[in-house]
């Protein structure tokens, strides 16, 4: 392309850019955003999508914004009530390889966690252990915060969805098991995914420096974080290589926006 050209496209990008960030916020359920951009992905051509997704992403943007928060969310969870299509994660990830993308190509790709719980039920108390699963998923919708604490050792999802969603369960009960080592990586998911605990800055950080979150999820978790957080996981050891090298890229690419004068980080 001549520069005319390359000018009249990336004017078509940032115009279409900017009329799908008015749309994504008129709409206030954040699952409902996650879908509306979801299908925005599907139907827009492969060159718009992923130049789309690299606008968000890139260096301009800082955790908090609502735009850059639900594009993470998409790569994470997909939309409303469906995950992200394999079809489209393999074609955005073909994108950012022929555009040498190694940052986006980092969000995209599938990774395993540094550790992993073999046997999730061998963390449950020997007094909960004999308990049916049936019985343990009923326990946790209850009111007996002890028994509740025990429950978030269970390995069992849904067990662990019922104690997120129960109100005697708090922030400080979820970073604690978000923190623990070892633990199952079905109950970090199941953290990430929760309405009331997902998104709080101290859980996402107990998650992100966890060595059994599955990298993969981890890394997309790091958008969120501040620059001090990223710091200290980009010089952990015990964490994936990959996720630290992402970590030290994320923080250089905010670098000139957060050195300024109005930094708070």
């Amino acid at each position: 392309m001549s520069d005319p050209e390359v000018q009249a496209a990336d004017g078509v990008i940032a115009g279409s850019l900017q009329a799908l960030s008015r749309t994504l916020h008129a709409i206030a359920e954040p699952a409902m955003r996650q879908e509306r951009l979801l299908t925005e992905l599907e139907a827009a051509p492969a060159s718009e999508r992923y130049a789309w997704l690299a606008e968000i992403l890139g260096a301009e943007a800082l955790p908090g914004e609502p735009l850059r928060e639900t594009a993470l969310a998409v790569l994470r969870n997909g939309g409303a009530r469906r995950p992200f299509p394999y079809e489209l994660r393999a074609a955005l990830y073909a994108e950012a390889h022929d555009a040498a993308d190694g940052f986006l190509m980092r969000l995209l790709r599938s990774a395993e966690a540094v550790q992993t719980l073999h046997d999730p039920g061998a963390e449950l108390s020997p007094q909960l252990q004999e308990v049916p699963l049936g019985t343990r998923r009923a326990l946790a919708r209850g009111h007996d915060l002890p028994i509740l604490e025990k429950l978030l050792l269970d390995g069992d999802p849904v067990v662990i969805a019922h104690l997120l969603d129960n109100p005697r369960i708090i922030e400080m009960h979820v970073v604690r098991i978000a923190a623990r080592r070892p633990v199952a990586s079905s109950t970090l998911r199941e953290i990430e995914r929760s309405r009331r605990f997902g998104s709080r800055l101290a859980v996402r950080r107990a998650l992100a420096r966890n060595p059994y979150t599955p990298t993969e999820l981890a890394l997309l978790l790091l958008g969120g974080l501040p620059a001090g957080e990223l710091h200290s996981i980009a010089r952990d050891d015990t964490l994936h290589r990959t996720l630290r090298l992402h970590a030290q890229e994320e923080r250089e690419r905010r670098a000139p926006r957060e050195s300024g004068p109005e930094s708070t980080s």
